[in-house]
């Protein structure tokens, strides 16, 4: 399944040019360095960014890995890898299969008998394809206020899992599940009978020299591990702890941009992975949505298809408290690009689409800062309320002497005004258009972002 000759060779090299192209900037890159920095102000983007193509790699650091000590982002910066974990658990799963140790269509009851009934027909398959019925994490009870945050034994966690309703009959329809992938590590554990921390550097990390990569711990210090941050009422503040034990295959590693360019190059190597591997991994297994992606999804990555001048690429993406990442490679053109951030929330996938426009040489302005005018009462008085578009909300609410804009169920984020009856989100790429009447009566909002326009109308 795997093979490691030749590229261990190249390790060492690798890493000494990732280093030392961190100062590369001319054309492209300088460009890139410019938007990274805009991004800074636009959504605090803090963290790093690395673009490897034939020949040359191109490494960005942007911030702080720790704001109390002024500790910059280096090259060689931890972070947590959230949902980018499924890539590792998806991998080894076909590795047991291709041991012989299990198939993808078996019945989880086969590896996990404490399960009831309904869950019975689940198979591996449907786990790594999000097709299980069983429900995302905010399934369990409490999990976000309080069993987030616990540190459970891994039978509590199984339990606390193993509890849920499934939503659906499995192989029916489509629901994004990191529960599932926990799953899948306790039947890599039970099937060689070793931790999936174990598992994990044994067939990935060692064959791959990653030494910077492994499995958060609560007992445990990282070295070169970033310290996360969220945005709340303008200001960054640490974010809420969230403790690693229920996240076991979906969400619970870690690594350093080095180690995780080493992972993405394994895959444009036809010496290093053997023909199976990658069909099972880049093929279609699910076409269907998959957490509000359009691209279909493989084993543990989605995959988008060429589109226009874009070429084919596979990735996966991963937020939790503190963390934003994501990804990407392109196996046909050997391309790989990574965005790994210690800040929650910010928009990896905007980025990542701006980046590649960047490095394809596709047409591309850079984002406006918009300056800030002062709000006055009356603006205060004249947009505040709730508006109303096919049934979504738009609620602008003042807190103190600023306004904030709330779309739906998305968070609440400030506005700033930019001209008469213009308003915009700093940190969240968007504007307000209120287009008032003859008495001055507000008529309606225009909210424009990415390339699309929504009009909201006052509630009634």
């Amino acid at each position: 399944m795997f093979r490691t000759g030749k590229f261990l060779a190249g390790i060492l090299i690798l890493f000494q040019t990732v280093c030392a192209s961190a100062q590369a900037g001319a054309g492209w890159k300088q460009k890139l360095h410019e938007y990274l920095l805009i991004q800074q102000q636009l959504t605090d983007f803090n963290g790093i960014v690395v673009v490897d193509m034939p020949g040359e790699i191109v490494t960005d650091t942007i911030g702080f890995s720790c704001f109390e000590h002024k500790a910059f982002v280096q090259p060689n910066t931890v972070f947590p890898l959230a949902s980018i974990t499924k890539q590792f658990t998806a991998v080894m799963i076909c590795k047991a299969v291709q041991d012989g140790k299990m198939s993808f269509t078996d019945p989880l009851g086969k590896f996990i008998p404490e399960i009831r009934e309904s869950w019975r027909s689940i198979t591996p398959g449907h786990l790594l394809s999000h097709t299980s019925g069983i429900p995302h994490n905010e399934g369990i009870p409490d999990y976000w206020q309080v069993k987030s945050r616990l540190s459970l034994t891994d039978s509590a966690a199984l339990h606390e899992i193993l509890s849920m309703p499934l939503l659906f009959k499995p192989g029916t329809s489509t629901q994004y599940s990191s529960p599932g992938y926990f799953l899948l590590a306790v039947i890599l554990e039970r099937l060689y009978n070793t931790s999936f921390e174990t598992l994990l550097k044994r067939q990935i990390l060692a064959p791959l020299n990653m030494p910077s990569s492994g499995i958060i711990s609560s007992r445990q210090i990282i070295p070169q591990f970033s310290k996360g941050y969220e945005k709340r009422s303008g200001n960054l503040h640490p974010a809420p702890y969230r403790d690693p034990s229920l996240m076991k295959g979906s969400g619970d590693a870690y690594s350093s941009a080095p180690d995780l360019l080493r992972w993405n190059r394994s895959w444009m190597d036809s010496s290093l992975w053997d023909r199976q591997t990658r069909e099972l991994i880049f093929s279609v297994h699910n076409p269907a949505s998959v957490n509000g992606h359009n691209d279909p999804y493989g084993y543990g990555w989605f995959l988008r298809q060429p589109a226009g001048h874009l070429p084919f690429a596979a990735y996966t993406g991963g937020g939790s408290p503190g963390c934003s990442a994501i990804s990407v490679i392109y196996p046909d053109k050997r391309i790989s690009i990574i965005i790994l951030s210690n800040i929650t929330g910010v928009p990896v996938n905007q980025l990542w689409s701006d980046i590649e426009k960047i490095i394809f040489d596709q047409p591309f302005e850079l984002p406006r800062v918009q300056s800030e005018q002062k709000i006055t009462a009356s603006d205060l008085s004249l947009v505040t309320g709730k508006y109303i578009s096919d049934g979504t909300v738009l609620t602008i609410f003042r807190n103190g002497e600023q306004l904030y804009a709330k779309l739906g169920s998305n968070p609440a984020f400030e506005i700033f005004k930019a001209g008469d009856a213009r308003f915009f989100g700093k940190k969240v790429s968007v504007e307000l258009f209120f287009l008032t009447g003859p008495q001055g009566n507000l008529r309606s909002v225009s909210v424009q972002g990415r390339g699309r326009s929504i009009t909201f109308i006052p509630a009634l």
